[in-house]
């Protein structure tokens, strides 16, 4: 679950398996989307969609990758913009076109 917590301002995200990640609004350096082309066993095509998060904890650079719902993806897109004020990047195939 990926929740934009203006109220602590940060984003949280809560893995299906693991611990919560907090990122701070003021850690967070871009974020970018792109999408790649999976092949199914029935021959068609997917788009899996992804964000990466480049955020800084103290000197350290990280980055934070996730998958994105191919239903959610367009409204993540539109929160990043929402809550952090920038247009996530786009980045190789998304160039394209959705």
């Amino acid at each position: 679950m990926l929740t934009f917590s203006d109220n602590n301002r940060a984003v949280e995200i809560r893995p299906s398996k693991g611990d919560l990640v907090t990122i701070p609004y003021a850690q967070i350096d871009k974020c970018s989307y792109q999408y790649t082309t999976e092949r199914k066993v029935t021959l068609t095509e997917a788009k899996v969609h992804w964000l990466e998060i480049d955020y800084h904890n103290q000197d350290k650079h990280k980055v934070f990758v996730l998958l994105m719902d191919k239903h959610d993806y367009l409204q993540i897109l539109t929160a990043v913009k929402t809550h952090l004020g920038v247009d996530a990047e786009v980045l190789g195939n998304a160039n394209k076109g959705h």
